[in-house]
């Protein structure tokens, strides 16, 4: 088993991460319902996935915010010679994935604050997770625990995702409903001035569609991804969700309801040290 420092949520969520206590939150209660929901997340997985390549022979591979553990099997497959981690925030997916998994390694930690010693991965992962921390403090953990020439495949979101969303809430109160995230650019930049190689980076628009608005709450509560900043927006009364409803229509398709998420996929890398 992978030698790591102990470390739990309680300690990585100091006081000013209060957001992330409640993604932690959300996250573990999300546990047993996550997969049925995660159309998107696992066809933004099977992409990012296409960046791990086949010519290497990792011995330990490390998967940030693992969640269930069905991508984390997966990337397992992909390298049946290593030793895979997979490590998330929420200690409820954690608990999960380790009684549906039990063969690999699971761990709960903060991905800005990882529980793991330098030089320990040849390859990092991660799928639609980091874009709920500062990605500059990502990448020094993850620059950090790569050993040189090491790997770290990702993608995360960017501005505009849930555009459709934010818009139909604005219709309905001025309260903060839907994330935001930094820009595509500000975080290449962010990247380029990091102490990792940048190897590609690139944005892509990911829809899913839904038959009602009732479906897509559904959903998003089942996911776990329905925390925002600031809990301002009161009661989902009849009225405000009507409102919603009626708000998101001008945006219905022959397909359905959509949800547009901007994902950035990227791939950097740790260099040798010469």
């Amino acid at each position: 088993m992978l030698e790591r420092v102990t470390s739990s949520v309680a300690e990585a969520c100091r006081p000013e991460q209060a957001d992330k206590r409640r993604i932690a939150v959300n996250f573990s209660r999300a546990a047993s319902t996550y997969d049925v929901a995660a159309a998107l997340q696992n066809r933004v997985a099977a992409r990012t996935m296409l960046g791990l390549p086949s010519n290497r022979k990792p011995e330990f591979v490390l998967d940030l915010g693992s969640g269930t553990g069905r991508q984390t099997i997966q990337v397992a497959g992909h390298y049946p010679q290593a030793s895979v981690v997979g490590l998330d925030l929420a200690m409820g997916m954690a608990a999960h994935a380790r009684s549906c998994f039990p063969q690999l390694d699971w761990c709960s930690g903060d991905i800005e604050h990882l529980p793991f010693k330098d030089n320990r991965f040849d390859v990092v992962f991660s799928s639609l997770a980091i874009q709920w921390c500062s990605l500059n403090r990502v990448l020094e953990e993850v620059h950090r625990v790569l050993k040189p020439g090491g790997l770290f495949v990702f993608s995360t979101l960017a501005a505009g995702t849930m555009h459709e969303l934010k818009r139909a809430w604005g219709q309905v109160d001025p309260h903060v409903h839907v994330n935001d995230f930094d820009t595509y650019s500000a975080q290449k930049h962010c990247v380029q001035q990091s102490d990792c190689q940048l190897h590609s980076f690139r944005l892509q628009t990911e829809t899913i569609y839904y038959p009602s608005v009732m479906q897509l709450l559904r959903d998003m509560k089942a996911l776990g991804v329905n925390t925002v900043p600031a809990r301002q927006n009161g009661l989902m009364s009849r009225h405000r969700i009507l409102k919603l409803q009626e708000a998101y229509e001008v945006f219905r398709t022959e397909k359905g309801l959509p949800l547009s998420y901007e994902v950035i996929y990227g791939i950097v890398h740790k260099p040798l040290i010469i």
